[in-house]
């Protein structure tokens, strides 16, 4: 059968989630020293450990250990192990620090965590103090490995291999590829490493392209992506289960042989000239990343044929060099096996949205100008163009452009103001979104901030009554209506050192969860908030008056 590789032109990817490991920074001379720092230290303050191997107990060095006031560790202060696994954080200022281990092929781990990759217990450090031993058991990460053959039983080379997982995403659930990619060798042999523990669907895929104005071959044959075990529908795959430090082997898949299609038509600029020379370039939808899988080269007359194309969801952009945010064509498709003929690939320019941004009455001092800004979210992954955003002027105006497409304005604050109602005329559409048409102006759009939000908090206890902190508090409007992107009808918190969850939100009726090994962003998917109201607690947060819901942990769903 015959088989053709991707030309390198046409290995473009592009990916919203990416890979958990962290690149090391070389050590200083030293090792232990610091590998690069966030603000200059001003405290007096120090954390002295070891980072070591779980399995073997010898020392690991170039782990890179990040001591923080947080998870995320975004302002923390990070130093390299040396060689026998010691590291030392000088110059940290009183305060509470999480520290954070990571080196390539081994899980992320905190110190003190109650369970893998958990966020780990706060440190309480006070001027001058010496805190000696927080040292770091490190686990190796899992791996997996096989062979690919095609229908005929023959190894298959070049054979893109992926562990996939189900994120959450501008309020959708799907399946996704996360973290490292394989390949098959001569051989057909793939291995996939540096995984987290975790639950894990293999998919393979091979791709044909075709470089050039048109294609006539007559060679439609080509493979559907194929998931362990072999099936090209993933409510008949398997899900694996990889611990710290396993190898799975044996994952081995028969490729599903299928006919392609061919998408042929001519590409315009905006003045309905054609497009001489441009790169049209074929993207399958994989979850919320786009996978290059076929591209073209316009003719004398803007014509092309995209070939290759196995079944699935493509967009395709015609790519002429101009820079992110430059007006494109572009064409969303759905492959089933028969040629697509005589499409148009039109250049559209970008539509602008403008307006203003007010204040609700009897609130407290506004932000200034300069820290307000605008955005149009989108439930479409991966939409090209212009992405939607503006810092407001000083006379509180904005303007922005936007592709065509539906979106949600949304104004993100800080603590004690948040968006209160967007309004287009006279109509209220801060959870209908708007319909943004091609090279439209839509002016007058009002965005209402308020501070008129109120503080929730509670403590969550296991069935036995003990405290519990690593988890997650999601709180959610009972009105579905209002579970619309960046909604601040829906929110997430987390227990802080005082043991309590706290937040703050707008009066009205809400459900209230904890729960334990929440899927990162699972709360902006109105299926999963569907299905976890059932094991809520209701209540209703009354304008000036605080709320204290305290609450039982229990596990997220599965599904």
């Amino acid at each position: 059968m015959f088989r053709t590789s991707m030309f390198a032109a046409a290995m473009l990817s592009v990916a919203l989630v990416a890979s958990a490991q962290v690149a090391p920074t070389p050590p200083a001379r030293d090792g232990g020293q610091p590998a690069r720092e966030g603000p200059s230290p001003s405290g007096t303050a120090t954390i002295r450990g070891r980072a070591i191997d779980a399995a073997s107990g010898h020392g690991l060095s170039r782990v890179e250990m990040r001591a923080g006031p947080n998870a995320g560790q975004a302002n923390g202060r990070v130093v390299l192990t040396d060689g026998d696994g010691r590291y030392e954080i000088k110059g940290l200022p009183a305060g509470t620090y999480t520290i954070i281990a990571s080196k390539p092929n081994y899980v992320r781990t905190s110190w003190g965590e109650a369970r893998v990759e958990g966020p780990g217990k706060r440190i309480p450090l006070a001027d001058g103090q010496l805190l000696e031993n927080i040292d770091v058991k490190l686990l190796r990460s899992g791996a997996v490995r096989g062979r690919i053959v095609d229908e005929f039983g023959e190894v298959v080379t070049d054979v893109s291999v992926s562990a996939m997982q189900y994120r959450y995403q501008a309020g959708s659930r799907m399946l996704t590829a996360v973290g490292r990619t394989g390949s098959t060798n001569d051989i057909g042999e793939y291995k996939i490493y540096g995984l987290s523990p975790g639950e894990y669907y293999i998919s393979a895929t091979l791709r044909n392209g075709a470089i050039g104005p048109a294609n006539d071959s007559a060679d439609r044959s080509g493979y559907a992506a194929t998931y362990f075990p072999g099936t090209g529908n993933i409510a008949g795959a398997q899900r694996l289960t990889i611990a710290a430090g396993q190898t799975l082997t044996g994952i081995d898949l028969s490729l599903l042989p299928v006919r392609t299609a061919r998408v042929s038509g001519v590409a315009f600029d905006d003045r309905g000239r054609p497009l001489v020379k441009v790169t049209i370039v074929g993207m399958q939808r994989i979850g919320f990343s786009m996978r290059s899988s076929s591209v073209a080269v316009t003719g004398a007359d803007g014509s092309f044929v995209v070939a290759g194309l196995t079944p699935g969801e493509y967009q395709l952009r015609a790519i002429n060099g101009a820079g992110p945010g430059a007006p494109e064509a572009t064409a969303v498709v759905n492959i089933d096996g028969s040629d697509i003929t005589d499409l148009q690939l039109t250049v559209t320019k970008p539509s602008t949205l403008s307006g203003r941004v007010t204040f609700a009455d009897g609130g407290g001092a506004p932000p200034k100008a300069s820290t307000i800004h605008v955005t149009a979210m989108r439930t479409e992954p991966m939409m090209f163009g212009p992405p939607g955003n503006a810092t407001v002027k000083d006379d509180l105006t904005f303007e922005m452009s936007v592709a065509a497409g539906h979106v949600f304005v949304r104004s993100p604050t800080g603590p004690n103001w948040r968006l209160g109602r967007v309004l287009l005329g006279d109509a209220d559409v801060t959870d209908t979104g708007i319909d943004v048409p091609v090279n439209a102006a839509i002016p007058n759009i009002v965005i209402e901030l308020t501070d008129h939000i109120y503080p929730i908090s509670g403590r969550v206890t296991d069935a036995d009554g003990n405290v519990v902190r690593d988890c997650d508090v999601i709180v959610f409007g009972k009105d579905p209506g209002g579970w619309t992107p960046g909604t601040r009808f829906v929110a997430r918190m987390r227990p802080g050192g005082d043991d309590l969850y706290h937040g703050r939100m707008p009066a009205g009726d809400y459900y209230a969860v904890a729960m334990t090994d929440v899927p990162p962003n699972a709360w902006t998917d109105s299926e999963f908030l569907g299905r976890i109201r059932e094991s809520a607690t209701t209540f209703s947060l009354i304008a000036g008056t605080p709320a204290v819901i305290n609450l039982p942990v229990s596990p997220a769903p599965v599904f």
